[in-house]
């Protein structure tokens, strides 16, 4: 066999590829196992851990993510072995017709794409959390995730269809126009979901921004609060980039082994995302839902009920000390329990 055949380029493209996706899901893995790390010592470390249901949510929900990423990179890594085992040995068989293959894909593919429906939900919860549980908003949210689940379904079936029918073309045969709209189909449910989702954060950050300098004026503490809005909108926009970017290296933008990267590290991007948001949450420095507070239970009074004038008309809210507390010491403030809280009530029950 010569240095330049057919067989030869393939393999030596099949290793290169390996090495290529190894190297950034390494990358992108080691991101994910420490934000993983962070949000379970920050869970464990709160006092009554056990009393605590959403933090006890909390932790399994992104246990369950982090162990479905862990199999993911096994398989992942069984599958680069195999790649570079028939690059040395090219006897072997081939690449992507062995079923030991199509079945590495296949639990490879379910499990992906169980994951990007949990990252949904996760997202989608902010937003519900942040707009008071609203009925319409919590509606149009669930059709979204529903069209993730039912895509994600449908994806999944022309994902597993070479392993029972031996003719059907698997994924890698695929041509760049068909690869790009079975992307498309998996992709914009889901690119949907966390685009509504980070709007609507987006949307209450700005009604946010009006409600503290109306009751607070300007400072360093709204200063900060509109940082970490700032950063759960920048970080929810990226990663509606990164699914847009994947849609588009799904065409054959890019060369290879662009998409096959892109396929392989959007795995853990989509754990890595709203494990950042639990552990912003857990550490108290997510403004979400000290705002589901401040704009839910508001009771105005006239000034005349502080002792002051009436003639000026002007109101006062019943919780603008509550919400000045929280903003200025977040130690005096529990956030697990005020993850479900829509008003200062519930907050204190929990």
């Amino acid at each position: 066999m010569s240095g330049n055949s057919p067989d030869t380029a393939a393999y030596y493209f099949a290793f290169k590829t390996a090495v290529y996706n190894n190297l950034f899901v390494g990358i992108v893995y080691g991101i994910y196992v420490i934000l993983y790390v962070v949000s379970v010592r920050i869970l464990l470390g709160k006092p009554g851990f056990l009393s605590s249901s959403p933090r006890i949510f909390m932790f399994w929900i992104t246990t369950l993510m982090f162990v479905l990423g862990l199999i993911a990179l096994v398989l992942e890594t069984a599958l680069g072995f195999q790649q570079m085992q028939l690059f040395l040995d090219p006897t072997s068989g081939g690449i992507w017709s062995s079923t030991h293959t199509n079945i590495i894909i296949a639990v490879g593919a379910t499990i992906t794409r169980i994951m990007y429906i949990v990252s949904d939900i996760i997202c989608a919860w902010r937003a519900v959390v942040l707009w008071n549980k609203d009925k319409r908003v919590i509606a149009i949210l669930l059709l979204f995730i529903l069209g993730t689940v039912a895509a994600a379904g449908s994806d999944l079936g022309l994902s597993l269809a070479p392993l029972f029918n031996p003719s059907h073309q698997s994924i890698q045969d695929e041509s760049s126009v068909k690869l790009g709209e079975r992307a498309l189909i998996m992709v914009g449910p889901t690119l949907g979901t966390n685009l509504l989702s980070t709007g609507l954060i987006a949307w209450k950050s700005w009604e946010h921004r009006i409600s503290v300098k109306k009751y607070m004026g300007e400072g360093s503490t709204s200063i900060r609060v509109e940082k970490i809005f700032a950063l759960l909108i920048e970080s929810g926009f990226l990663y509606c980039c990164l699914w847009i970017l994947y849609l588009i290296s799904a065409f054959r933008v890019f060369p290879e082994p662009g998409f096959t990267v892109m396929d392989s590290v959007l795995l853990f991007v989509s754990g890595s995302y709203p494990t950042l948001i639990v552990i912003l949450v857990c550490i108290q420095k997510s403004p979400v839902d000290h705002y589901s507070t401040f704009s839910t239970g508001m009771q105005f009074a006239n000034v005349s009920s502080f002792g002051g004038s009436n003639r000026l008309g002007h109101v006062m809210p019943r919780q603008v000390y509550a919400i000045r507390r929280e903003f200025v010491n977040d130690s005096e403030t529990q956030v697990p329990s005020a993850m479900f809280a829509s008003t200062l009530d519930e907050e204190k029950s929990i």
